[in-house]
């Protein structure tokens, strides 16, 4: 299937999906070969030479199994790379057709299978012309057997090319769907549903994701990442003075706030009930500093007029590779100073 955008940015399930479409057509491939042998034998099967006929399925088993087995390795093609050589072997089913009869072929039937693959595995912008291709291969027998019309050819020619053409709309309408379902699931997955910022599963992916990236740069060139572990103050008060309705509501603004002060590049997930976690790749420690005020400055803003209480927090930052350099180092660091500046403030609201 087609893969979702947010799919296709990982370059490992590129390659699985380049893997196994290429599987899928070595398995198209090798039964359509079987088919052909069976077929070749059968009574009143009509065909060319013999020794033609099986040199193709030889070559056609041979190249499905390899594309089974990853000896024809598909899964380091570009998707027009596997565009282009479906656009070639293509062909090969024409001759397939020819030397089973022409326009009473036996193997004609098999282009169905054909069909399937590319307006199921390919992008519109490949499916169609791939989809025209077939039916122009279906209709070659008009221009060399001299028995097609009496043979009623034409009639069920266009028959198939319109089923063709149906089918490979009626495909690519059901394959956005699919994507599309698929993209909804993995957003739902990894967004929290109450603030519409990323989860606690989103986060740790992207902060896994954004050490790999450093983590992988030569020590002169590593780039630092700033962690950030935001906790709103005094949140169960709230909720018991006011109700969850509000402490809700309270958590929304708090995730609104936050993003208003954040770069485009820096990510913002909600971690726990009351906790909220920011990854800014590129801070450095004077940049994790000013972007921590700026977040508690936010945070502590007037509630305006809306009554609703000021979502006030507690944030405790963390910076790679100066507070550690494994996902676990720097989440303990960036909450150990979260917690203390939370007992700063309590300290501080305590009347002396």
């Amino acid at each position: 299937m087609a893969l979702s955008p947010e799919t296709a940015a990982d370059p490992t399930e590129l390659e699985r999906e380049r893997a196994r479409m290429g599987r899928v057509s070595g398995i198209l491939w090798t039964v359509s070969g079987l088919v052909a042998l069976v077929c070749t034998f059968l009574p009143g099967a009509v065909h060319a030479g013999l020794a033609w006929v099986l040199a193709l399925v030889a070559v056609v088993l041979f190249y499905g199994i390899g594309s089974i087995t990853g000896l024809i390795p598909w899964q380091r093609a570009s998707l027009d790379q596997l565009a282009l050589g479906t656009v070639a072997t293509i062909p090969v089913v024409g001759l397939a057709i020819y030397l089973s009869g022409g326009s009473i072929s036996f193997v004609e039937p098999m282009l169905v299978c054909a069909l399937l693959y590319v307006a199921f595995y390919f992008p519109a912008r490949w499916a169609w012309p791939l989809a025209f291709e077939l039916v122009l291969v279906a209709g070659a027998p008009l221009l060399y057997d001299d028995h097609a019309i009496e043979n009623a050819f034409v009639p069920r020619y266009l028959a198939l090319a319109g089923a063709f053409l149906a089918a490979t709309w009626v495909m690519i309408e059901l394959k956005a769907r699919l994507v599309g379902a698929e993209a909804r699931q993995r957003e739902f997955a990894r967004r929290d549903p109450l603030t519409g910022v990323g989860n606690r599963r989103e986060f740790d992916q992207t902060l896994r994701t954004e050490l790999e990236r450093s983590a992988g740069r030569r020590a002169a060139d590593a780039v630092p990442l700033a962690l950030f572990i935001v906790d709103i103050d005094d949140f169960k008060s709230v909720n018991d003075d006011h109700g969850h309705p509000v402490g809700d509501a309270v958590l929304r603004e708090a995730a609104t706030r936050i993003r208003a002060v954040l770069r485009s590049d820096d990510s913002l997930a909600r971690i726990g009930g009351d906790e909220f976690a920011v990854i800014a790749p590129g801070a450095n420690e004077n940049g994790a500093r000013a972007l921590a005020e700026a977040i508690r400055a936010a945070l502590g803003a007037d509630a305006g007029e809306s009554g609703m209480p000021a979502p006030a927090g507690s944030v405790g930052w963390a910076v790679f590779p100066l507070d550690g350099e494994d996902y676990e180092s720097l989440l303990q660091v960036a909450d150990r100073r979260m917690m203390r500046r939370k007992r700063n403030a309590s300290r501080q609201e305590i009347p002396g």
